[in-house]
């Protein structure tokens, strides 16, 4: 919109930006692997959590296998929100939908060591409730009619599979999928000016959070260079959306008033940090 309207733009706040020279879906394998060690390595650096749950990884890879393997559980499991009984076997999708979605958040993200040691330790009941209610409260978050019209008629056509992100946890699934939904979708025409970046003068604030599993920091950095009057703000341990985080909502507030992000005070996004991941159901260590 900045680009075809900067008569009418009087300023941009980006909050999880991805460049226009991506291909979008094209790397959401590597980054969510990227947050994973991330995540992963804080478990390990805490005694109580390493020593109580064993390695994350390992307990991932373990139920990866398992779930490809035929011989996955049939899992009889509560719904986190009615209550009411269910049994599914648990799939490779199960596993995936928990450690990507889990990943979005600090928040979530300190349960993951814990959720994957319980189903890699033959208790998956608190895994498969999980991914049940994050794939039905996707579906009541996300337009999925919308998503494809952009998608399919910004990237698709460009999107390819990608050879060394074949063992990762999202794997190629996700492409292949996003492909079969636009081979079918109707679609718009891209700009032919569209992969070039965003230029000039206008005030813009972009911010990313340190272990966002889908839109990383280095993406608000390709984007600001092009940008005098652009700063890009990495609030640490924090994941995807980071525009309600501790004192952020004031610094936009004040961008917005002044124009000016180069003159905004961010000691106050100093002391933020990720939640510590749990080693029990209790929380964490003290």
């Amino acid at each position: 919109y900045a680009k075809r309207y900067p008569g009418h733009t009087r300023s941009l706040v980006i909050d999880g930006i991805v460049p226009n020279s991506l291909v979008l879906g094209g790397e959401h394998a590597r980054n969510l692997e990227s947050a994973l060690d991330a995540y992963f390595q804080a478990c390990r650096d805490e005694a109580a959590c390493g020593a109580t749950l064993g390695d994350p990884r390992s307990a991932l890879d373990q139920l990866l296998a398992l779930s490809a393997s035929g011989q996955a559980p049939v899992v009889r499991y509560r719904d986190a929100i009615t209550g009411e009984l269910h049994e599914d076997r648990l799939t490779r999708g199960h596993v995936a939908a928990v450690a990507r979605m889990y990943a979005y958040s600090p928040l979530t993200a300190a349960l993951l060591p814990l959720t994957l040691a319980e189903a890699s330790q033959g208790r998956p009941e608190a895994l498969m409730a999980q991914a049940r209610m994050l794939v039905a409260s996707l579906d009541e978050q996300i337009h999925h009619g919308m998503q494809l019209s952009v998608m399919c008629s910004e990237d698709a056509d460009e999107l390819t599979a990608r050879e060394e992100d074949a063992g990762s946890v999202l794997g190629n699934e996700l492409i292949a999928m996003s492909l079969a939904q636009c081979s079918v979708w109707p679609r718009g025409e891209r700009p032919a000016d569209f992969r070039e970046p965003l230029r000039g003068d206008l005030p813009v604030l972009v911010l990313s959070g340190e272990l966002d599993p889908v839109t990383p920091p280095r993406y608000g950095d390709e984007v600001v260079q092009y940008l005098p009057n652009g700063r890009h703000l990495v609030l640490s341990g924090q994941g995807h959306m980071t525009l309600g985080v501790g004192c952020m909502p004031k610094l936009t507030a004040r961008f917005i008033d002044t124009l000016d992000a180069g003159e905004l005070d961010t000691t106050c996004l100093e002391g933020l940090r990720a939640m510590p991941p749990f080693s029990g159901f209790y929380g964490w260590e003290p």
